[in-house]
């Protein structure tokens, strides 16, 4: 009987106390959870937002790399033709860039005109067209895409995007087909196709000689004729 009069007026003594301690406490201190829970409720709105949005980009980009699936296209040049596949679903909006630059002319007339055998041959540069080859390598649409690096590794038939030595600016145009094997490009340049027939037409663009002024160029022009878009 003793132990439980202690224990009730233990729990008595408990009750009092918290009672002081919220109506003296802490007044202050709930509402300040309660801004805290509110900022909390805010913060989890806004990152499902966010979320949300992720969602919604992703499911556009599956939409995109659906509709270029089987799509492949064959690159026409003087030395013969080339065909690729594209990697759409590691590598969508540059597959994307490339068949719709493709569809629209934009690399027709253009020229590799950067070539080093057992490494690449780059091409895409809308400069190329012209015969000043001063300006060869520095050209390029208005609009860049962003970088979508890749687990796939640049090996001989590989076909990667180029870019210029700041990585923030994206890339734009000018593509080059792996000759050789360079581990080093892997996640550093993005990968989105890959040669399905023609790899004898690369290793002769490859092996032409190149002019001994202009670094890396061919001596006699390597014509991108036109690009082919099919399926």
């Amino acid at each position: 009987m003793k132990n439980t009069v202690k224990l009730i007026l233990f729990f008595f003594v408990i009750a009092v106390g918290l009672g002081t301690l919220l109506s003296c406490g802490n007044s202050e201190e709930l509402e300040r959870l309660q801004h805290v829970n509110a900022d909390l409720r805010s913060q989890n709105r806004q990152l499902q937002q966010q979320v949300n949005t992720l969602k919604e980009k992703e499911e556009q980009l599956a939409f995109l790399s659906a509709q270029m699936q089987d799509t492949k296209a064959r690159i026409h040049t003087n030395h013969g033709t080339i065909e690729v596949t594209f990697l759409s679903d590691l590598a969508p909006i540059h597959a994307f860039n490339f068949i719709t630059r493709a569809e629209s002319g934009f690399y027709d007339g253009t020229k590799f005109h950067r070539v080093i055998p057992g490494f690449m041959i780059q091409g895409g540069d809308p400069n190329s067209r012209g015969d000043d080859r001063q300006l060869y390598g520095q050209g390029g649409p208005i609009v860049s895409i962003p970088h979508e690096f890749n687990r796939t590794s640049h090996e001989p038939g590989v076909l990667s995007m180029a870019r210029t030595a700041d990585k923030r600016a994206g890339a734009g145009s000018q593509f080059f087909i792996m000759h050789g094997r360079s581990s080093g490009l892997d996640n550093e340049y993005t990968a989105f196709g890959r040669v399905t027939s023609g790899m004898d037409v690369v290793d002769a663009i490859a092996n032409v000689p190149t002019s001994p002024q202009f670094r890396d160029q061919p001596v006699d022009h390597v014509v991108i004729e036109r690009v082919e878009v099919y399926r």
